[in-house]
C-alpha cells in the first residue's frame, strides 16, 4: 500500500513523499488497525524529517 505524505508550514508544502507498507505487513489487519499502522508510519517519517531549533537571542 503505498500513501502520499506532505509537510506544509504556513501554507506553503515542505517536504513530500511517497510511503510504503509492505501489503505482506498488512496481513488480516482490520481497516483501524491498517489506519494505525499508516499513522505510526507518518509519526516515524516526520521524527526523521522536522527538527525545530531555538536559542535565547536576548536576555531580559
Amino acid at each position: 500500500m503505498k500513501y502520499k505524505v506532505q509537510l506544509s508550514f504556513g501554507g506553503q508544502t515542505v517536504k513530500e513523499e511517497i510511503l510504503e507498507i509492505k501489503e505482506q505487513k498488512l496481513g488480516d489487519l482490520s481497516d483501524e488497525e491498517i489506519e494505525r499502522a499508516i499513522e505510526v508510519n507518518i509519526r516515524t517519517w516526520v521524527d526523521k524529517n522536522l527538527q525545530i531549533e531555538w536559542e535565547v537571542m536576548e536576555e531580559q
